[in-house]
């Protein structure tokens, strides 16, 4: 896992103390966002601490997911012997087996016809489609799909398009799904494929774009509305073109902090903010709930008090103070940046806190 952040306590003076926390580290929080691992505020005076032991509490879902009464399929993998070999064994995700399944022969359940001949056939990769569109249990299938392993195979695909549809979303489960998140979240399977021109996986749940690095013929771009803090890989993506490159509105979500009031001062470090030119992203605080800028995360501004975070000379920490706020366990504040490079990508890294006696 990526080390992401870094935590320091302050004093009052906003002198650094020193690096008093461990790196947080970047895992999958499910078909909304990403979520970093987070330490207790409470023990921030302590020269380490430990990540597993520490108590936090889990951020809310910042965005729907898939209601309960949706159908998916089983995506645990079979156990076979090598003599047997079977598709669970090389494309283990059953939701992923029926998108291919359709796009192979029109029919998501001729999963048990697929071979890796016919994979290496396969040129586009969608999910937008009239089944999609009629079918409420397929597309809760094709927005389930957790990992591409297998489309390794697909040596010849040129699309892939596998973002939820909101217009399908909608009309399947409601306009409270509208932002319903896809649950994709590993794409390494694609690192090979040297043929692929355009990607969609725009509103999954994606933190690792690595995959894409280095692919020739990419032009066309679209993963935004995931959690991705480091878009470099697309650098060296030397046919891309960087106006249709869409890799905006990216939302990071952390653990929770309880955060003593009889300390004011805290200080985040953001290290990995990579923008697509290799260099580290411009950051500020998203305290402001403008349309243009932070309506995004409307609900989640650091805005308990005017200037209420202060960006570090060199861009890359962030000193808050949360003098003022009553103590209230049952209350969340939101400590949240947003980070942009030079061509449009970037989101809002968001860490919420509760503040104790």
């Amino acid at each position: 896992m990526n080390k992401h952040i870094e935590l320091s306590k302050q004093s009052k003076k906003l002198l650094f103390s020193g690096i008093t926390a461990a790196a947080l580290a970047l895992v999958v929080a499910g078909p909304h966002a990403v979520k970093a691992d987070s330490v207790s505020g409470s023990t921030l005076a302590a020269q380490s601490l430990n990540t597993k032991t520490a108590k936090t509490f889990p951020s809310k879902s910042l965005w729907p997911t898939l209601p309960a009464s949706a159908k998916t399929a089983d995506v645990k993998n079979k156990v076979t012997t090598k003599s047997n070999d079977t598709i669970d064994d090389w494309m283990p995700d059953k939701n992923l087996q029926q998108v291919v399944a359709y796009n192979l022969y029109g029919n998501p359940n001729s999963v048990d016809k697929i071979t890796k001949d016919d994979l290496a056939k396969l040129t586009n990769l969608s999910v937008t489609s009239e089944l999609a569109e009629n079918d409420a249990n397929y597309y809760a299938a094709a927005i389930s799909i957790k990992s591409l392993t297998g489309l390794e195979y697909a040596t010849n695909l040129e699309s892939i398009d596998l973002a939820p549809n909101i217009n399908y979303s909608i009309d399947h489960f409601g306009p409270a799904y509208a932002l319903l998140h896809s649950t994709l979240s590993n794409i390494n399977a694609i690192k090979g494929l040297k043929n692929l021109d355009y990607v969609n996986f725009q509103q999954c749940s994606i933190s690792d774009i690595s995959a894409l690095a280095n692919k020739p013929s990419l032009t066309r771009v679209s993963i935004s509305y995931n959690g991705i803090t480091d878009f470099s890989p697309l650098g060296s993506d030397t046919n891309l073109n960087l106006n249709l490159t869409q890799a905006y509105y990216q939302d990071v979500s952390s653990n929770g902090y309880y955060l003593s009031s009889s300390t004011p001062f805290y200080t985040f470090r953001y290290n990995n903010l990579i923008g697509i030119d290799g260099k580290p992203m411009k950051i500020r605080v998203a305290d402001t709930d403008d349309v243009q800028h932070d309506h995004y995360v409307k609900y989640y501004l650091s805005n308990w008090k005017k200037n209420a975070g202060v960006v570090s000379d060199d861009g890359k920490s962030v000193t808050w103070d949360i003098t003022g706020i009553s103590p209230d366990p049952q209350a969340t504040h939101y400590m949240t940046i947003n980070y942009k490079g030079s061509h449009g990508e970037g989101g809002w890294f968001i860490i919420p806190f509760i503040v104790y006696d």
